[in-house]
């Protein structure tokens, strides 16, 4: 007795004779040229024989990296690092390409070996079966804008990189490692087969590897303080109003002191209306945890509503603090534009 029937003959036939997905060569140009106006950080420079092929740059961002293994499989809605570490400075992520025939141990290890002899030391580090079941999903996927390196005025070509640069990357390597407080973090993947047609056929056998550095950089205060007329514009107009002008040490409730024209600013709007009662509510993006976002965003709403009362002697009777976390964006949480807006306290009326 045949162990396969004529029709699972016929389907292996067909399979057999299958041509392989062709490279195209625009694809494969591309992969031997830097992006236009891409730079190697000085702190770790690049693999030799490899094309810096995605980069975005923010002279001040935050930058959440997993300092331990990831838990839950692909599929998994809960899927999560099981610990992290956010940094805030200037940010730079760099996706760099090798040539063929590498192994991701070799590139990673070049990378990581320049920054231990630069003083850097190693936070986490894992490999393949250790990083935990989702890392590669959950550190760069094509179906996540907000793990992607996505460049500006790029071509077609160039653009097909962004979401196939790491789909399907095997024997995937990471390393986070730091000095004083600059965080330098390595993520590679050997590229095999993949499904964005030629465009991961031009990938295969070449490793991928992003490259995140965040250095120590104080943010340029931009923001105008809301004098307190246009509080009240808006409290009498809208019942509330978004406050920009205050600003936390990194995922703490201390406010720093360039806080204070603001703050002046809303209690001369709280001493020129007695009556008022106001709601101090705290506002995050959606990095983090829900449950320590909501947290955070409360302590600092109290922090505001305490800082009025006792400097400012607003009575707290007229002060109700609340944090709803990411729970009310003002803007979407996919770009750093949009979570910097949803970074915020709200006067609300009561």
């Amino acid at each position: 007795m045949h162990r396969f029937g004529p029709a699972v003959f016929i389907s292996l036939a067909v399979l057999a004779t299958t041509p392989a997905v062709a490279s195209n060569p625009e694809t494969v140009a591309t992969l031997s040229k830097d992006q236009s106006g891409a730079i190697d950080s000085p702190l770790t420079g690049r693999y030799k024989g490899s094309a810096l092929i995605l980069q975005t740059h923010k002279a001040f961002d935050e930058l959440t990296l997993p300092s331990a293994a990831a838990i839950g499989e692909d599929y998994d809605a809960k899927r999560h690092f099981g610990k992290t570490v956010t940094a805030q400075g200037d940010v730079t992520r760099s996706v760099y390409v090798t040539p063929p025939g590498r192994s991701t141990l070799e590139v990673v290890k070049n990378y990581r070996d320049t920054l231990i002899a630069k003083g850097f030391a190693p936070v986490f580090e894992c490999a393949a079966a250790t990083c935990g079941p989702s890392f590669r999903k959950q550190k760069y996927a094509w179906d996540n804008e907000a793990t992607q390196v996505e460049g500006t005025n790029l071509d077609h070509a160039r653009q097909a990189l962004v979401e196939a640069v790491f789909d399907a990357g095997k024997d995937i390597r990471y390393s986070l490692l730091k000095k004083g407080a600059t965080y330098v973090a390595l993520f590679g993947a050997l590229n095999a087969s993949g499904g964005f047609g030629d465009t991961s056929a031009a990938l295969n056998d070449r490793v991928s590897v992003l490259v995140e550095v965040v250095e120590p950089k104080a943010m340029e205060l931009n923001i105008v303080v809301l004098n307190s007329s246009a509080i009240g514009q808006s409290l009498a107009a809208d019942g509330a109003v978004n406050i920009y002008g205050l600003y936390f040490d990194t995922d703490k409730a201390t406010l720093f002191p360039s806080s204070t024209p603001q703050l002046a600013e809303i209690a001369k709007y709280l001493k020129a209306n007695p009556t008022v009662q106001i709601f101090v509510v705290g506002h995050t993006d959606m990095q983090g945890g829900f449950d320590h976002n909501v947290t955070l965003a409360e302590a600092r709403a109290k922090a505001i509503a305490a800082v009025l009362s006792q400097s400012y002697d607003i009575p707290a009777a007229r002060l109700t603090a609340k944090g709803v976390g990411p729970l009310a964006p003002a803007a979407s949480n996919q770009s750093e534009a949009g979570r910097a807006k949803n970074r915020r306290v709200q006067l609300v009326l009561r």
